[in-house]
Order: C-alpha cells, then structure tokens, then sequence
C-alpha cells in the first residue's frame, strides 16, 4: 500500500461519510482538550470574617463599626473594601472602606474597618474586595438571619451600653434587663472606633482602668479617646471609673486626662462605706463583715461639675462621683473601681448603675400604650417617627383617600361592564363595536387617572426640612441637625450633600455626616418588625423596588444615585459640627433663682423663645438683635411642667393638655423631644425618644446649664442636589437655634 492509498477512505464507507467523522473525531479532540486540568493558577484572596459593632452587639437604623478580615492568596493584590446593605427603605447601599486600597500579601490576614448602617433586622450584607479597574477580587454574602457574625443586630428601640473593663457583672444584669437594656463587654480597647459616628447607636460607655492591661492603653490611645471625647460632644454619656490606679490613668501624659472634671492631686485612702450607700439609696451595707474598710482614690481639685457623692464635710473635701457637662453631652467621672474591691460583690451594684445612668423605671401603663393598635394606627411608636411624619406632609401633594379610589374602580368596572354591553348591544347594535369602545374606555380613564394624579400630587420636587443648630455658650462648639423628607414627582436619582451654616462668621467648614433616615418601630415599613409575628424574614414587607445600590462617599457626608420612586419621598438625616463665635452675650447666675442678662448680637432675631432653668421656663417671645434682657426683671418664670404640658386652672385642680400623638405640628414635636425626660417622658406622651434621643437638652438642664431655644426665620443648612439648592417654594423650612449657657453659683457657697 502507497501512502496515497493510506489516505483513502475504506471502500465500505462513502467520502462524505468519512469527512463527517473526521470531523468528529477534531471536536472530541478539543472537547477532551477543554476538559484536561488547566494550569493552576494560584488561590484567590477571600473574605475569611467580619466582626460587627461591640462584642457582636449593634443596633438597626444607626451607624456602627465593622471590621473585615481578608486572607491573601497566592499573590500579591491590591484592592478596596466595600460592603452593601439594606437602608430603612429596603434599597440597597453601598460604603467603602475610607482607608482605600489595601495591599494584602499571599497568606497575610488583613482586617479592614469601617463603618456600616443597616436598616433593616433582616439583611443581607455583602463583603466585595476591588480592584483598582473594578473587578472584584473577592465576594461573601453575610444575613442577619443566619450568620453569627450577625447575629446580634438589635431593633433601633433597644438601649445598649458598651462597657470595657469588666465593669458589669453578673449580677447587674437583672437591672438592665428590667428596662431592656443590653450590654456589650468589650475586652480590647483595640475593638473600639476611631470615628465617633462609630458610637452613634449607643446609649451609654462604662470605661473601667483598674486592669493595669486596659487601662495602660486607654491611657496611650490617643485617636480613640479622641473618638469617645467627640461622641460626648455631639451627646454621648461616658462613665469613666478611675479607682486605685488614677495617679497613671490622670497623669499629664494620659489621653484620659482632658475627659476628668479636675486635676488629680494625690492617691488617699476612703475609710467609709456609708457614702455608697447613700449614694445608691439602699439600705445593704457595702462593708458587710464589719471590719476595718479602706480603698483607695483619687483626690481633684479645681472640680468642675456636680458632685453627687463625696466624703468630707464638703463636696469638695473628696469628689467621688462627679457629672460634668461636656459639649452636649455628659461626663460622669466615679473616682473607685467598679469591676473588683467590696463593690465588686456588693448586692445593691444595680441601684449604683441606676444612678449613675439615671435610668428611670419604665412606668407599666406608658409601655402598654405602646402596643400593635397604635402602631397599626399612627405607624410610629416614637417621636422620630412621629417627626418624619410630619415631615412627610407636603404643601400642593394630596394623599388620594381610599373612598375615591374605590369610587373609581367601581365606575371603571361598570363602564367596561355593564355601560359598555349597553352601548354595544343597544345603542349600536353591533356587538363587534366592543373592539373600539373597550379601548376608548380603558384610553380614557388612564389619560384621566394620570391627570387626577398630577392635579393632586404635582410635577415638582418639594422638600420639608427642619434644622436644629445647638451652640455651647461656654466653648464655642456648634452641632447641627438636620432632618427632611424630599417628594420627587416622578422616578430619579439624586446625588445629594450638606452645606451647613458658618456660625458666627467662623471661616472653618463644618464636618458633615449624612445618610437616610429610618422609621422606628414594628409598623409598616419600620425597621424593628415584631420577630414573633415572623414579620422580620420579609424586610419591608415587600419585594425590592430597586436593586442596583447608591453609595456613600468615603466620608460619609454625601450619597450618589439615590434613587427615589414616583410620587413618593424620602426621609434623611444629617449631622455637622464646627467651632464658631458665640453671638448671644451671657452672664448668669443662680442665687436661689436665675439672674443676670443676655444680649443678643445676632443679625436675626430669634422668636417663640425660651430660657430654661432648673425647674423654671422663662418666656422671652422675641429677642432681637442688639437687645439686652435682665432675666431676674424681664422674664416671669413659670414652671416646667406647666410650660410644656400647657397646664392651665380648671376649678380648683390643675389639668395638663393631653400629648397629641397624632399631630404633625413641627415645632411642638421638636420641644417635646428637646426636653423629652422635664416634660414626663413616655409617660407623659405615650412615646419613646431614643431614635434620635441625643436632641433632648434634659440632662443639660438638670446639670445647672441654662437653655435659650428660638426659631430663626434664617434657614440653616442647604440640602443639594449635584452642587446646587434643592429648595422650593412648595417646601417648608423649620429653623430652630439653642443656646446652652454655664451659670455661675452666685450664692457664694
């Protein structure tokens, strides 16, 4: 046989039989090619975990910390970490790591933080690690639901403290858990944020120094203190306890030094017991056995603050519990150890806690109001709820009443029913005619549904906005607050950002914190669904109307592509801070009531204004610029009580005006939260205020501050949409400024 013959086809087989199977036979040879082992190219880096909040502790609605641990592969990459979530709306959003793009080794362990907001209790989250080009180098899904990791997201109504140091026991736990409160042991100061909005969903920090290990690098970590330090500001509540290791913890050098309300002065020996007791109004002595007692404290002078319990003769013979006021927050300084010494055991250490945090019993009647039917009614159990429904209510946009859509459909039913036979059969007499007059009738009720539409809720953009711009007469430090609804007319995106005030003339700009703002609560579309009614594996209660996510930018101060639906709104909140110049001259002080002047140098002035004192509201009605008030002579005080729950004389009693749970009257929701605990607190509104319960001044009050509160006609705050004014002539605009003032103790005590 030639070669040639070699080639040819058995004589069996036809030619074309023959190319067919050698046609075969090469793509089974690519197929077996395509299944051979490829070359390995090496592990990819993953996502190995994530650590949420405090000891896997945080709350829906607000900002927490979030950790996220990266293990390289087999090569070197670069890339930045970003983490989508659920807003209150259940759109999703996403935030990047603001430290960009990190470099992870093969086999190294790399732990990202940054900060998450979810908005809903059933979530998913998911982890993405980024190229430069936007590939994605890494991807994991986490739920709320299922995960551990995540397993201790809390409803926005739930209070939580963070304590470090070891500070709560066991045995306090019956206390907190009395008024619901969950705590957070955090064992590492390297756990805590270096962000203060890390905080924002706290209730309370109990930092304990007498572990030589926690307390040495308190003491040294100077970012992180400064993180605490500024969430007091912006009104956080801080318990520091400063027992036998003070003379390290108050030394010139200690980060700690700045937040004591004195100077240390010497370590001394307590050799009493007494003072706790009384101090935490109980009749079970701390010094049981009887025997000799003596810790040790540290000694202040120069104290700033109230002193609530001390030893001596005089409060300032040996401060040992010690409030200050700090921005607008609170400071309460407890100069012995809590986590070890005969308080360590002590049984009344609940009581202790309860002064400390002044935490008032929740009254049985207040918290039954609380229950599905008014839920099921007015859609908010607390008063942020209650503003972001006031908010919602737009000049010129009807909300269409249920009778009249149901009005309509019975009249579109019987014109495409009934009418339509009539017309067709009777008045025709052509039934084929139904072809025509169908498609005139089902024409002309959507042209008309869509006028009716537009008649009503209109074709522009409408914002509702409410500013709040706190001052701190003492320092010159400024907190703004800004709440709004925006109304869009039609299905759009929104690049949005802040541009707060210059208070004062003062040239520096303020820092800014701006997101989305939630709906407290178990109702529809609240962010707390009850878990008993399974409401909380339905986030929502609805499938996602949008699913391609906004983002944030790396400060967090605005937000790209928020999308918003047609003829619907969204709430927003936003949070800056600055230094400025005081414009309201002060000089105060108490002498068994409040005397001395203010002076206003402000180029507006300020209306419906009053000062609040101690137990007293002094009505002002109008300050205005270049004015100079004397309160002792100018001002009639009336008391709190009767000022905020409008008390008036009936006979021979005394009847307060019931708290309207469902008014949308702005600025009467506003007093009530700015003094939320003088007027009755839940008790008196059949509400809570924690959502946003860092705007109620009470605490400042009865730490002796004086509050001047006034509506400005002046706006504050800009809300933007790409760089310019969202403003319109349809949306309202509340302006409200308050003036925290020291008052001097003119008794000469």
């Amino acid at each position: 046989m030639t070669q040639g013959d070699a080639l040819q086809p058995p004589s069996r087989l036809p030619q074309s039989a023959f190319a067919w199977l050698c046609v075969i036979g090469l793509l089974s040879g690519l197929a077996l090619a395509d299944r051979a082992p490829a070359q390995d190219t090496g592990a990819a880096p993953k996502i190995a975990d994530i650590h949420a909040g405090f000891a896997g502790r945080f709350k829906v609605g607000y900002w927490a910390p979030l950790a996220v641990t990266i293990e390289g592969g087999d090569e070197a990459v670069r890339g930045r970490v970003e983490v989508t979530v659920l807003d209150g709306d259940a759109v999703p959003n996403r935030v990047t790591a603001p430290a960009g793009e990190v470099a992870i080794g093969p086999g190294d362990r790399v732990t990202v933080p940054l900060a998450v907001k979810i908005g809903q209790l059933a979530s998913s989250v998911t982890i993405e690690l980024r190229a430069g080009d936007g590939q994605s180098l890494a991807s994991r899904h986490f739920s709320t639901t299922q995960d551990a990791a995540l397993a201790g997201i809390l409803p926005s109504m739930q209070q939580l403290v963070v304590t470090l140091g070891g500070p709560v026991s066991t045995g306090d736990m019956a206390s907190f858990d009395e008024l619901q409160t969950k705590i957070a042991d955090v064992e590492d100061v390297s756990q805590l944020p270096t962000d203060w909005w890390g905080y924002e969903g706290i209730d309370a920090v109990i930092l304990a120094t007498g572990s030589e290990a926690v307390g040495a690098a308190l003491a040294a970590d100077v970012a992180r203190v400064a993180a605490l330090d500024q969430w007091v500001r912006m009104g956080g509540r801080l318990v520091l306890c400063v027992g036998r290791r003070g003379e390290q913890m108050l030394a010139a050098d200690s980060a700690l030094v700045k937040l004591a309300p004195g100077a240390f002065e010497a370590m001394v020996p307590l050799r009493q017991s007494t003072v706790f007791e009384s101090y935490a109004e109980t009749n079970e002595p701390l010094n049981v056995g009887g025997g000799p007692f003596a810790i040790q404290v540290p000694k202040l002078r120069d104290v700033q603050g109230r002193i609530e319990a001390y030893a001596g003769v005089k409060a300032r013979d040996l401060p040992l519990v010690v409030r200050t006021t700090r921005g607008f927050g609170e400071i309460v300084f407890v100069a012995f150890d809590l986590e070890s010494g005969p308080l360590a055991d002590w049984v009344a250490r609940p009581g202790l806690f309860d002064r400390l945090l002044r935490r008032a019993k929740i009254d049985a009647s207040a918290s039954a109001s609380l229950g599905l039917g008014q839920v099921t009614t007015l859609g908010f159990v607390d008063l942020a709820g209650q503003l972001r429904g006031a908010l919602d209510q737009f000049s010129g946009v009807v909300l269409v009443p249920f009778w009249l859509v149901a009005l309509l459909v019975v009249a579109y039913i019987a014109c495409i029913g009934p009418l339509d036979y009539w017309i067709v059969k009777r008045l025709l007499g052509r039934m084929e005619a139904t072809w025509a007059t169908f498609g005139v009738t089902v024409t002309l009720f959507s042209v008309g549904a869509a006028a009716l539409a537009y008649a009503l809720k209109g074709n522009e953009i409408c914002v509702n906005q409410l500013d709040v711009v706190d001052v701190d007469a003492e320092t010159g430090y400024v907190r703004g607050t800004l709440w709004a609804n925006l109304f869009t007319p039609q299905t759009e995106t929104y690049d949005l950002s802040l541009r707060p005030p210059l208070v004062g003339g003062q040239p520096t700009p303020a820092e800014v914190l701006f997101s989305w703002m939630g709906l407290s609560g178990t109702g529809f579309g609240g962010m707390d669904p009850d878990r008993k009614f399974g409401a909380v594996d339905s986030p929502a209660g609805s499938l996602p109307l949008f699913t391609e996510p906004y983002t944030f930018s790396e400060k967090l101060d605005r937000m790209r592509r928020v999308p918003i639906a047609v003829w619907s709104s969204k709430a927003f909140v936003g949070r800056w801070w600055q230094h400025g110049k005081i414009q309201i001259e002060n000089d105060l002080a108490d002498r068994g009531k409040l005397v001395g002047s203010l002076a206003s140098h402000l180029d507006a002035p300020l209306e419906d204004a009053v000062l609040f004192y101690d137990r007293w509201a002094y009505r002002l009605r109008t300050l205005g610029p270049g004015q100079r008030i004397d309160v002792e002579t100018g001002l009639d005080p009336q008391t709190v009580d009767t000022y905020l729950r409008h008390v008036t004389a009936q006979g021979d009693r005394n009847v307060a005006l019931p708290y309207d749970r469902a008014s949308f009257d702005v600025p009467r929701i506003l007093e009530i939260m700015t003094t939320f605990e003088l007027a009755g607190g839940q008790k008196y509104t059949g509400l809570t205020n924690n959502y946003q319960g860092f705007v109620d001044m009470s605490s400042l009050i009865k730490n002796g501050r004086a509050v001047l509160v006034g509506r400005s006609r002046t706006s504050a705050t800009e809300m933007q949409r790409d760089g310019k004014s969202l403003s319109s002539d349809r949306g309202q605009h509340w302006t409200i400024y308050r003036y925290v003032f020291p008052v001097r103790d003119g008794s000469g005590s």
